[in-house]
């Protein structure tokens, strides 16, 4: 079972190093630094402004420390064949999984440290942490997390479940209140160990594992996993599910006298395929979070017309998205020109970015005349966008 597993992940890394080559593109890392420069800089700044040592910080310290506790479930990696042809090993399920809880480990530690790394001037200047009790504490997050997914695992056999819900909120509020007194985390961090090694050590129960339950647990995990990878390219692996959604009906024509078939598909794929809609709407709340971060209408506006650019940039596969359908091979409609009608209706979602952001600014920034002239020029991009870049890119497709 050790090598079973050991093959396994070596598989799933090299499948998810395969997408990672794709989703960190030269245009999304250019979107990271940009976004991390911003959140640096209001960073910086806002600790100019923060007065020292209010009553609210030290648990919110610990609250945002503990947050690697939501990342990463336990990857079992396990197959909906392996209900039959794994059934006589079940006894050996424990060794499997005791590899993969260590790898269960690695994203949670990766995000642990960055956060303790951006939270550490806060936590050291404002909230007057000592900084032996922050590096405590952030011991006792990643205990935390190791007790975390040995629950998760127990959960896998036929025990009586125990609630994650419960155990994240009983972490959160540990850390948040014992956090009003810094010098409790070396006691906290006694308490999770000696936790770990009685659950490590201590003699295994004789339940047998729960194989439907693993197998459903462990698809739905791969789901959200390829869900934010099919963000930036296309998951073959994903099921995707196509559905209606009435409330977005309003943005369809009520007559279909000036729809022809490739507009009326093209308007659907966009509004009721999942991929597509997910990545306008995460793109759009992306714009929107970085201009609360910045607060500055200039900012604002470079950094919101990178993301109207990668937006539709991402968006332009929607033009093959009905080649493999047979149906639409067979029936008589003319592909010649459904490159324009695919450029109409990604001027829709530009248009509805625009309209989202230009609200979301309304709201988050100072409103002035600058704040009108920054949500002009955006729209005057997003037409650039859409008359210029959009018919070349086209074009240069073949579409």
């Amino acid at each position: 079972m050790q090598d079973l597993a050991k093959n396994r992940l070596q598989k799933n890394l090299q499948q998810s190093l395969k997408y990672l080559t794709l989703v960190f593109n030269d245009f999304f890392i250019l979107a990271i630094i940009f976004l991390f420069g911003a959140l640096m800089f209001w960073y910086a700044q806002s600790m100019k402004k923060m007065p020292p040592n209010l009553y609210f910080y030290k648990p919110l310290v610990g609250l945002i420390l503990s947050m690697p506790l939501l990342i990463g479930k336990l990857v079992t990696l396990l197959q909906a064949a392996d209900v039959q042809f794994l059934l006589p090993q079940d006894k050996n399920m424990r060794a499997y999984l005791k590899i993969m809880r260590s790898y269960s480990l690695l994203v949670p530690l990766i995000c642990l440290v960055l956060i303790a790394g951006i939270l550490f001037p806060f936590a050291l200047i404002k909230a007057k942490i000592p900084i032996l009790s922050y590096c405590l504490a952030v011991l006792a997050v990643f205990l935390a997390k190791i007790a975390q997914l040995k629950v998760m695992e127990y959960n896998l056999f036929y025990n009586k479940k125990i609630s994650l819900f419960l155990v994240n909120t009983l972490f959160f509020i540990t850390f948040a209140v014992l956090m009003m007194w810094p010098k409790t985390m070396f006691l906290v961090v006694i308490l999770l160990a000696i936790i770990i090694s009685v659950a490590t050590f201590k003699p295994q129960n004789t339940a047998l594992f729960d194989w439907q339950y693993a197998v459903e647990l462990e698809q739905r995990r791969k789901n959200q996993v390829y869900g934010v990878f099919s963000m930036f390219t296309d998951v073959k692996e994903r099921k995707v599910k196509i559905r209606r959604r009435k409330y977005l009906d309003f943005l369809l024509p009520k007559s279909l006298r000036n729809e022809n078939p490739n507009k009326f598909l093209y308007r659907r794929a966009l509004l009721r395929n999942p991929e597509n809609l997910n990545l306008l709407v995460r793109m759009t709340a992306f714009a929107g979070l970085i201009s609360l971060l910045v607060q500055n209408w200039l900012w604002a506006l470079t950094l919101c017309s990178l993301v109207v650019f990668l937006t539709v940039y991402q968006l332009l596969p929607m033009a093959n998205e009905f080649d493999n359908n047979i149906m639409y091979q067979v029936y008589p409609i003319e592909h010649i020109k459904r490159g324009q009608d695919l450029l109409k209706v990604l001027s829709l979602a530009l248009f509805m970015q625009w309209v989202i952001i230009s609200i979301f600014w309304l709201l988050i920034l100072p409103v002035n005349l600058q704040l009108f002239e920054a949500s002009s020029l955006l729209l005057l991009f997003s037409w650039l966008i859409a008359h210029w870049y959009l018919p070349w890119k086209v074009k240069q497709r073949k579409i």
